[in-house]
């Protein structure tokens, strides 16, 4: 048995990459391609964080590599198809409204930074490892406007969001397995507009920037 598992959180970004494997099969087992397993974890904290858990439960793995696209917020010299190694998340729309309307993030209700942390890229191949390391903010609810992404990058100075990371940092470590995780850039996370999304180049990127070096 392989001790790497690769993990996504969408059948969309798998097929990009694996277009002749089933991201059905993956989502209920793992694969093994070449010299790591793969497996689909779903979109978002709750059912990435379920299906993992439950992936790690049934087999022992050394590392799992996170892999998918994210958006960069804007200003922090990032820019579509960019390949990063994130090294920090935090949940982004965690916490509480005031009366004013002003948002406190959970980490300052509780008093506590719930800061979610991978590995030291040290164990990695040398070209994982060099890569530029980036500070990411889950969420549930993706950005959709230029407000939103300076108030969330500003409140968490944050490079980019993600909808899985910190969950993915949070079950690796409760499963004491090194987690790393690693994202393509495919759109700025500003007002929303799909139609300048990149997501087939950004997954090539990844492809060729991580996969084929593992």
């Amino acid at each position: 048995m392989n001790s790497t598992l690769v993990v996504f959180a969408s059948k969309q970004e798998f097929n990009l990459v694996y277009p002749q494997k089933s991201a059905v099969v993956a989502s209920s087992t793992p694969l093994t391609i070449g010299s790591f397993d793969v497996a689909v974890c779903g979109v978002g904290l709750l059912e990435f964080a379920t299906n993992l858990a439950y992936q790690l439960s049934q087999r022992k793995y050394a590392r799992v590599i996170m892999v998918g696209v994210c958006g960069a917020y804007p200003g922090r010299e990032l820019e579509i198809g960019d390949v990063v190694r994130v090294e920090t998340e935090v949940v982004g729309d965690m916490g509480v409204q005031e009366r004013d309307g002003h948002f406190l993030p959970w980490g300052e209700v509780s008093g506590e930074p719930h800061v979610y942390a991978g590995e030291s890229p040290r164990e990695l191949p040398l070209q994982l490892a060099a890569m530029r390391s980036v500070a990411g903010v889950s969420v549930n609810c993706c950005t959709g406007t230029a407000y939103l992404a300076q108030r969330r990058c500003a409140l968490f100075d944050a490079d980019i969001e993600t909808m899985e990371g910190a969950s993915f940092f949070a079950v690796c470590k409760r499963f004491g397995v090194s987690g790393y995780q690693f994202r393509a850039v495919s759109n700025i996370a500003t007002d929303r507009d799909t139609s300048t999304w990149r997501i087939p180049e950004a997954m090539a990127a990844l492809k060729e920037r991580v996969l084929d070096n593992l």
